[in-house]
This record gives structure tokens, C-alpha cells and sequence, in this order.
């Protein structure tokens, strides 16, 4: 029984990451570069990704895997931009939406 309500958050979770896509107009507040290293003496890793603050939220641009979009680094701060954004978003939890796609407005 637990496992499949275990299955049914998990489906539920991923259905929601990459099926809230958006497109809207944003002004960028502010862009910070975030590192964040993890693991032991025997071995690390360090999650690199800006953290976009806009205003209409805080998005994430992930620079490599499934959700990367580089490009959307070189956004400016106090700049228009249409933002493509997918995810969900929680904050509290450092979760935020992945910036998909952007266009200089």
C-alpha cells in the first residue's frame, strides 16, 4: 500500500515539474551566481546554477543537464525580458522554477 502512495507523490511531483510550462514578460531585479558543494573528504560535488530574481519571482537557470539552458545566464539586471519558465516552485526548500527559454524584449 505504501509503495504505491509513495508512487502516486512521486508521479504526481514529476507531472507537475515539467508540465507547468509559462511564457511571460519579466524585470530582472537581480542575477547571483550560486555554488553549492556537497560531500566529504572522500568525494564531492558542487551544483553550480544562477538564482534570477524578478518581478514576478525567483527562477533558476541550471547550466547542465535535463532543464539547461546557459544561454539564460547573460540576462541583465534592471533589463525586460520574455521568460519561458517550467516547475514547480517551493521556495522555503531552495526549489524554484527553471528558466526554460528567454527573449530580450
Amino acid at each position: 500500500m505504501w509503495v504505491i502512495v509513495i508512487a502516486l507523490i512521486v508521479f504526481g511531483y514529476l507531472a507537475c515539474r515539467f508540465a507547468n510550462e509559462k511564457t511571460q514578460e519579466h524585470l530582472i531585479l537581480s542575477v547571483d551566481k550560486v555554488e553549492n558543494t556537497t560531500g566529504t573528504s572522500e568525494g564531492f560535488s558542487t551544483e553550480v546554477y544562477y538564482l534570477v530574481t524578478t518581478d514576478k519571482g525567483a527562477y533558476k537557470v541550471v547550466m547542465e543537464g535535463f532543464n539547461a539552458a546557459p544561454q539564460c545566464a547573460g540576462v541583465k539586471k534592471d533589463s525586460t525580458y520574455v521568460l519561458t519558465t517550467r516547475g514547480i516552485e517551493f521556495p522555503l526548500f531552495g526549489i524554484y522554477q527553471n528558466i526554460i527559454g528567454v527573449a530580450k524584449k
